[in-house]
């Protein structure tokens, strides 16, 4: 029989917990710092600059109106980047693309992969390092289209102030040749969707009964509204849509018939979201037929930055009996 001698693992214990201490901290800090670096960036940004070619399938002709949206992937260790670029004039594509930017787990290098389409037709991907810079990012991408055009350029995204951020491509190289860099235009923050939506929401009530016309600003062509209620002799009908027109002139002048002294609508709750805003509210107001203190809501979906649609839900019975005068009738068996 071989005895083998006691060899303590403490130590090697010991070392192996520090430096997995030590990794955890270095991937900590790291992640720590990218998310530092890129929440200036978070949000929607917009603006204009002079179109440029080079690119397969660009034409340096006339302006470009920009949007861009940078937003955290769950978890807040990678950045998803989109963008749109499209011609003033035509309004047809310049540019658009998704980036994804994240530290490569194997180099511990912060890194990029994009996938989009130039023009009308002309895809594209590319991967790419990034840079920390001076209030900023500076992002190299190695990129080759369908067709075979390879590039080489860097992006540099700087901001300027909390609600301003130049772009320019300060170098840049297609098929082996040099081309005149990009000079720097700036983009400017937009409100968030959330907060945009939930504004227009509010202002479609501050205009309602007092300031109708305002209200035609900011309501989307194909607008329309529907009173989601599924009761019978009304003095218009219930549950189909109306446009815009046919709101104006038909819907709205009925409301002082049936609330002759008048309605508050006193708002509870907002639910808000980048596609649409739910608002419910506590009415106060003498019906026609009686007290009518009725309980809404409200659903607007938006397109375009404008008000798409607007729903109403609220008391069918309330509206049958304290607008209209209606009895209840027993379902007959």
């Amino acid at each position: 029989m071989i005895f083998q001698p006691h060899v303590s693992c403490r130590p090697i214990c010991l070392v192996v917990a520090i430096l997995c201490v030590f990794i955890s901290s270095s991937i900590t800090a790291a992640n720590d710092e990218l998310q530092k670096r890129m929440a200036p960036f978070m949000g929607r940004w917009s603006g204009e600059s002079k179109a440029f070619g080079g690119f397969e399938g660009t034409i340096d002709e006339g302006d470009l109106s920009w949007n861009i949206r940078f937003r955290w992937l769950p978890g807040k260790q990678a950045v998803e980047h989109t963008w749109k670029a499209t011609y003033l004039s035509s309004q047809k594509n310049f540019s658009s693309g998704t980036e994804i930017l994240f530290r490569d787990a194997d180099s511990g290098e912060l890194k990029v992969i994009s996938f989009g389409v130039d023009g009308d037709d002309v895809a594209w991907s590319n991967h790419g390092t990034v840079k920390w810079v001076k209030r900023g990012t500076e992002v190299s991408l190695h990129e080759k289209t369908e067709n075979g055009t390879a590039s080489e350029y860097v992006v540099r995204r700087v901001k300027q102030g909390r609600n301003r951020m130049a772009l320019s491509i300060p170098s840049r190289k297609v098929d082996g040749k040099e081309l005149a860099p990009v000079k720097a235009f700036v983009l400017q923050r937009q409100p968030s969707g959330i907060a945009r939506n939930r504004k227009m929401a509010e202002a479609f009530f501050e205009d309602l009964l007092t300031n109708p016309e305002e209200l035609k600003s900011i309501l989307h062509p194909d607008f329309r509204f529907t009173y989601m209620g599924k009761i019978d002799n009304t003095i218009v009908p219930v549950g189909v849509p109306y446009d815009t027109d046919t709101f104006f002139s038909e819907w709205l002048p009925q409301i002082p018939k049936l609330v002759p002294q008048g309605i508050k609508l006193n708002t509870t709750q907002v639910i808000a979201s980048d596609n649409g805003v739910a608002i419910v509210q506590k009415g106060d107001a003498q019906g026609k037929y009686g007290r009518y203190d009725n309980d809404y809501v409200w659903v607007f979906n938006f397109k375009d930055g404008k008000i798409l649609s607007v729903e109403e839900y609220n008391s069918d019975y309330l509206v049958a009996t304290r607008l209209y005068g209606q009895k209840l009738k027993t379902p007959e068996e």
